[in-house]
């Protein structure tokens, strides 16, 4: 077990919030696309013929005390008549002794230019909750000489977000802004997110699918960039092909490094993993970052759609059931 005097250390590090020197408390950036897509845009549409239900978890800096512990759910249906998807989806984030929890309604509209191209408009609204563990803090001994604890409250704000996404063949480009109400008291609100995505996959083969991407991410002055790439293999590739499973690597541009794993099972379920290796100073210190994720797939009784395959194999997201 480590010392107090360093599990405060880190704590304080970790949580930001409390610091005087520092402004908030920095967002998540999950380092699966599936789950960091259905995070940061809300105008992000998975499938059309299906609902989604997407669960994950980030346990980052293992054998640490205080590190980042996040869980994330949503909950997708898309309206084939209307071209629109409603969502309802949770973020729970707990740093040392502060919980943050963000439920959001989000709203997709998609707008089919043609079987190929597809433009989707989407914006969210909710609530962002901060709770602090204040026997915690006396636990640990923090008080008002080195955390302005007689200032700090439970906080509750309002939130909303807006963000588009583009889907041609092969291609998918995203961004988004999260936290677009900012209220409350400089250390303790939540800033303006702002993300995005690039995605090409590549038909490298005939059931080899390889993807590379790359995210961004901004949250007041710091910048974060992430590469990726993941081969998939697909069955049948003749009708409808879809990845039955895929290996790949991310880097986290000067501090970190991720293998990355994904299978689809029974056709109705994805599970994804991730490991990330931090290079910074705490590396000796912790285990690593684990993330796992699961996608549960529900089909609708709607059998006709606006996309399709075709001969070419190239890839779409949206597909029709002949």
């Amino acid at each position: 077990m480590m010392n107090k005097s360093l599990v405060l250390y880190i704590a304080i590090i970790l949580n930001l919030v409390l610091a005087p020197i520092v402004s908030a408390q920095e967002d998540v950036l999950f380092t699966n696309r599936q789950l960091r897509m259905a995070y940061t845009n809300p105008a992000y549409i998975p499938e059309i013929l299906e609902a989604t239900i997407t669960l994950g978890g980030r346990t980052q800096w293992r054998n640490i005390e205080g590190a980042p512990n996040t869980f994330f759910a949503s909950a997708r249906y898309f309206f084939i008549g209307a071209h629109s998807q409603v969502a309802l989806t949770m973020l729970g984030d707990k740093i040392g002794y502060t919980k943050t929890t963000m439920p959001k309604l989000t709203y997709a509209y998609m707008v089919p230019f043609n079987e190929d191209c597809y433009l989707n408009l989407g914006v969210g609204a909710g609530f962002v909750s901060r709770r602090y563990d204040f026997d915690m803090m006396n636990t640990m001994g923090v008080n008002s000489e080195n955390v302005a604890i007689d200032k700090l409250d439970n906080y509750t704000a309002p939130d909303a977000e807006a963000g588009f996404e583009l889907l041609l063949q092969n291609f998918e480009l995203g961004a988004s802004v999260n936290h677009l109400i900012t209220t409350g008291e400089e250390n303790q609100k939540m800033h303006k997110l702002w993300s995005g995505y690039v995605n090409y996959l590549m038909q490298s083969k005939e059931w080899w699918r390889l993807i590379p991407s790359y995210s961004f991410y901004k949250y007041e002055d710091r910048n974060k960039h992430q590469l990726s790439v993941c081969f998939q293999y697909l069955f049948d590739f003749e009708f409808h092909p879809k990845d039955l499973f895929y290996v790949g690597m991310a880097y986290r541009f000067n501090y970190e490094g991720s293998v990355l794993f994904g299978i689809n099972m029974f056709s109705f379920l994805s599970v994804f993993y991730s490991y990330d290796y931090f290079f910074g100073s705490l590396r000796h210190d912790n285990r690593g970052t684990h993330e796992l994720g699961i996608e549960i797939k529900i089909p609708q009784k709607f059998k006709g759609c606006f996309a399709n395959y075709g001969k070419s194999h190239k890839y779409t997201r949206y597909t029709r059931i002949k």
